[in-house]
């Protein structure tokens, strides 16, 4: 009799075989862990151990496991670890067109989806501190209607990454970096040098790095071959173009030991204090800005706060001409674009111009230089689009619940939105309202995973927080409530549910 297994099956036998026999990754002998005594991972041949085997770097494969809801991962054929978080480098994505074609026949799952790469980085399974999901490029597979995995964004197929996270969360796989960079110019060269806002060091599990943030190419008056400058607030350096990576969100990252054994002395700086030591500060922007755009400029009224109105507007670019805010308004407490303007500065104090008077150059910096403040609105809008879309989807879903019938909707640049944290009010209360991805309860707490969560309890004109999806709707008194971090808060009260 032909026995047959499926490719699920073949993994799972190949999970359960290996869980219970060790083989030696040096000499290749074989044994069981119930025959290895007091310590079942030395191997009696050759005195190798297998127990400290470090697999970060080697070249493995990773496959989401449908029965223990986690990724496997594997190296020559063999499951090493169960993990919730993984980070690969130079990855393939690889769909088996048998295993796809068998699923769309039987209508059933099998393993035949894989994402291989260089091991950089994982937390195993259960991953106590996993990273919440990233806001870089999503990419899928879907056997129903792809034959290849693709960006979640726009269902164009992908092959390749630099660089990839695997996150157990509902989105599962995040691209880093790609094989082309957006970075490169038209003209395919790539940039030798860049400017950056700030330098920030990030660590996660074993992995250490140091990221430059919101990098801009420019012009490389003397390039270095192998070499790229980077040139910002923290310091003027000079990488191997081996050692430093480009990512999809504008920035770019060396490994911390290879940074340090170029600059062992190196000390981050204070960036506010930098650019506020020029006069850069949310006050003289704001002066900047009203002496730049005069006629664009309106006073507090009953309903607005002062700002700027009808240029650069938000209505602009979600297509709502009712949405006259300026998104330059949001210049005054954005320290990326005070940096941008820091750089600025300097760059004009070297080529002779007139700096004397911060706001004065400020205010015709905005005015004459179209392409510069182009580029910061543009900066600004990428930093709260994406909030802003939240916060309209998880208005409307609350309206969509509730109703909307005796609602009053303050727009952006309100005194009750920007100043007293109000974003509706119904009947007379008044509604600060976040989005909501998730809640449970526990031991009579009530906890929320939403998005940018702050405390209201001091605006003293917010009644109510509710979080809503276009499922349901949590609402509980603006009392007795702990914001644990930016997307998770923990209340004392149950919430009124509405569905």
């Amino acid at each position: 009799m032909k026995i047959v297994l499926t490719e699920s099956q073949i993994l799972n036998l190949l999970e359960k075989i290996n869980s219970n026999e060790v083989t030696c990754n040096k000499c290749g002998w074989s044994w069981k862990l119930s025959e290895g005594g007091d310590d079942p991972y030395i191997c009696h041949e050759c005195g190798h151990n297998n127990s400290e085997e470090e697999y970060r770097g080697k070249r493995v494969m990773v496959y989401y496991n449908l029965h223990k809801h986690t990724f496997s991962v594997t190296y020559k054929s063999k499951v090493i670890l169960h993990a919730d978080y993984v980070n690969l480098k130079n990855v393939e994505f690889r769909v088996r067109k048998g295993g796809k074609e068998k699923v769309r026949d039987e209508k059933r799952k099998n393993v035949h989806a894989f994402v291989i790469g260089d091991l950089v980085d994982y937390c195993e399974h259960p991953c106590k501190d996993l990273p919440e999901e990233s806001s870089n490029k999503i990419i899928t597979y879907d056997p129903y209607k792809y034959d290849t995995f693709v960006y979640k964004s726009d269902e164009s197929p992908v092959s390749f990454a630099k660089e990839v996270e695997m996150i157990n969360r509902k989105n599962k796989i995040f691209a880093i970096n790609e094989i082309t960079s957006s970075l490169i110019r038209e003209s395919e060269e790539v940039p030798t040098k860049y400017t950056y806002t700030t330098i920030k060091p990030f660590v996660k599990f074993k992995t250490k790095r140091y990221y430059f943030n919101k990098i801009v190419p420019v012009i490389d008056d003397s390039p270095i071959p192998n070499k790229i400058k980077m040139v910002g607030n923290d310091g003027d350096f000079i990488f191997d173009d081996k050692d430093l990576k480009t990512t999809l969100g504008g920035d770019a990252y060396i490994d911390t030991d290879a940074f340090n054994s170029e600059y062992p002395n190196f000390k981050l700086k204070d960036h506010e204090k930098l650019s506020a030591t020029i006069g850069i500060t949310s006050s003289n922007v704001r002066t900047a800005l009203e002496k730049a755009f005069p006629d664009n400029w309106n006073a507090q009224d009953d309903v607005y706060t002062p700002g700027l109105r009808g240029i650069y507007t938000i209505g602009e670019k979600i297509n709502d001409s009712s949405e006259d805010w300026s998104i330059m308004n949001y210049f005054d407490t954005k320290d990326e674009i005070h940096s941008l303007i820091y750089l600025k500065y300097f760059d004009d104090l070297k080529d002779g111009k007139d700096v004397t008077d911060i706001v004065e150059w400020m205010s015709n910096l905005f005015k004459d230089d179209d392409e510069f403040t182009q580029m910061l609105v543009d900066r600004q809008w990428s930093s709260i689009k994406n909030g802003l879309d939240l916060e309209r989807n998880s208005v409307n879903n609350f309206l969509d619940k509730v109703g909307a019938n005796n609602a009053i909707y303050y727009p952006h640049g309100s005194k009750m939105d920007r100043w007293n944290g109000v974003d509706v009010t119904i009947d007379g209360v008044n509604y600060q309202i976040k989005p909501l991805k998730s809640y449970n309860e526990k031991n009579g707490l009530f906890y929320v995973n939403t998005y940018n969560m702050r405390d209201y309890k001091t605006k003293k004109r917010v009644d109510k927080i509710a979080f809503s999806s276009s499922s349901k709707v949590l609402v509980f008194d603006n009392t007795n409530y702990d914001v644990l971090n930016k997307n998770n808060v923990a209340f004392n009260e149950e919430p009124l549910i509405i569905e």
